[in-house]
């Protein structure tokens, strides 16, 4: 999990807002990958009562097994906006909300607005052949990436559960990501850009897109 501070230019006025970047928590009763995610929403209650963010953003995989129940205390102390990734129950996330009534879950080529923040998200992963809710084709990425170039001019915040094709996030030098994903970045020019899946240590990178 990222802790980010964001200052955004609000007409004439700058907000300093507080918020937490959280993804792939795994919540199950069963081990995951052989780690024991079955404490991971109280992990994160803590987490939230700690920093007292704003808003909480996600790039999804709360875990196939997470409840209603699970998020009630998230939406009771926080504003959620989060994408699915393919670990979820995608109905679940689809109708989450918050305490305003608006929904949690970022529709794929809809930006959300929050105090002036443009926060556009993809979800689910890329598969080859689509079998499951959250799969998507490359295609499909394309065609979401291209209903946001002609929506808006500024998006401040991109959020996929998927990673962009980067030497910096590889596992023994092999990419985990996908092309695709770069080109959402070179396309949308992000101010800041969110992604998870990949299971390596956090960390915040800067990189330097051409076009």
């Amino acid at each position: 999990m990222t802790q980010l501070r964001l200052a955004c230019r609000l007409r004439e006025n700058v907000m300093m807002m507080r918020f937490l970047m959280v993804s792939d928590i795994h919540y199950g009763r069963k081990p995951f990958h052989g780690q024991d995610q079955s404490k991971a929403f109280e992990w994160l209650y803590d987490i939230i009562d700690k920093e007292k963010p704003d808003l909480l953003l996600s790039a999804g995989d709360f875990g196939d097994e997470a409840s209603l129940e699970l998020f009630c205390p998230i939406l009771e102390s926080t504003y959620l906006l989060t994408i699915y990734g393919n670990h979820d129950d995608v109905e679940l996330i689809q109708t989450l909300r918050n305490r305003d009534g608006s929904l949690c879950w970022l529709q794929d080529g809809l930006i959300r607005e929050y105090k002036g923040l443009k926060i556009a998200g993809i979800n689910g992963n890329i598969a080859k052949v689509k079998k499951k809710a959250h799969h998507k084709t490359v295609d499909e990425i394309r065609e979401i990436i291209s209903k946001y170039v002609h929506l808006s001019k500024t998006i401040d915040v991109l959020i996929t559960h998927e990673t962009p094709k980067l030497e910096q996030v590889s596992r023994d030098k092999m990419s985990l990501g996908y092309e695709v994903f770069n080109e959402a970045v070179e396309r949308l020019k992000p101010k800041l850009y969110l992604c998870g899946h990949v299971h390596i240590p956090s960390q915040m990178l800067t990189i330097t897109f051409c076009g």
